[in-house]
């Protein structure tokens, strides 16, 4: 089975590796290709380690998510047969090759998926001391019940919108009734998610003028404890 994903990318050597063998082990002869926003850290490297392709785009070291939206729109407009995913780093979708040639069999050609904040208990920025792998606490996170994955065969545009949390494709259209998780990497430790929030909201002053990127925000180390510590009592334990 033809399996092409695509994940974007700027500076995620912490997640990288482990999103890459999260789908290395559900597709082991997938083509994976990383948009990589001109990383300073060594994802690049990392990537190139693992096996990807690398394709380098720059948006002069701001967040822009109009640029990336029309990425992920067009960036697998070169593949013409099988089965398509397009992602950020940080979302890992639980699906197995077999269930997307069940799902094929079916006649489907999106599937249908439930998203998910991951919460994680690390103590250290780098997620040296968790398994990113055997995490079970989560909240619902309906805004990442995105259309990650699709079937090229049959689906001419996908037609995202910024963030790719909406989309309105084109094509022969049928949704799965099966409901896949999609894992939002984000909440792992109060450290991670401290220098995530710090980092990307300098990044993205010009994308608040137009109401995106609203939720990194700038408050004071408190606030974000805060904000994590009320996930930690809200949990709920998911086993995929």
């Amino acid at each position: 089975m033809d399996i092409h994903i695509f994940i974007l990318c700027f500076n995620e050597s912490v997640l990288l590796h482990h999103t890459i063998n999260h789908y290395r082990k559900n597709f082991p002869n997938a083509i994976i290709t990383i948009y990589d926003n001109e990383s300073t850290d060594n994802s690049v490297e990392i990537a190139l380690s693992l096996g990807c392709k690398i394709i380098t785009f720059t948006t002069k070291n701001e967040q822009n998510e109009h640029f990336q939206q029309k990425i992920k729109n067009n960036c697998w407009k070169n593949v013409k047969f099988g089965w398509i995913i397009v992602i950020d780093m940080d979302e890992w979708i639980i699906v197995k090759e077999k269930d997307l040639i069940e799902e094929e069999k079916k006649g489907v050609t999106i599937l249908t998926t439930k998203g998910v904040d991951m919460i994680g208990e690390s103590k250290d920025i780098l997620l040296k001391d968790i398994d990113l792998h055997n995490i079970n606490k989560a909240v619902d996170n309906v805004m990442i019940s995105k259309s990650v994955c699709f079937h090229r065969n049959y689906i001419k545009e996908m037609n995202y919108h910024p963030g790719a949390h909406k989309c309105n494709p084109i094509g022969q259209i049928k949704y799965s009734n099966n409901v896949y998780i999609v894992k939002h990497m984000s909440n792992l430790g109060v450290y991670f998610l401290i220098n995530k929030m710090k980092i990307r909201y300098q990044r993205s002053e010009k994308m608040r003028k137009f109401g995106l990127d609203i939720h990194y925000i700038k408050e004071e180390i408190d606030v974000i404890k805060y904000y994590y510590d009320q996930l930690l009592k809200s949990y709920i334990l998911i086993h995929v």
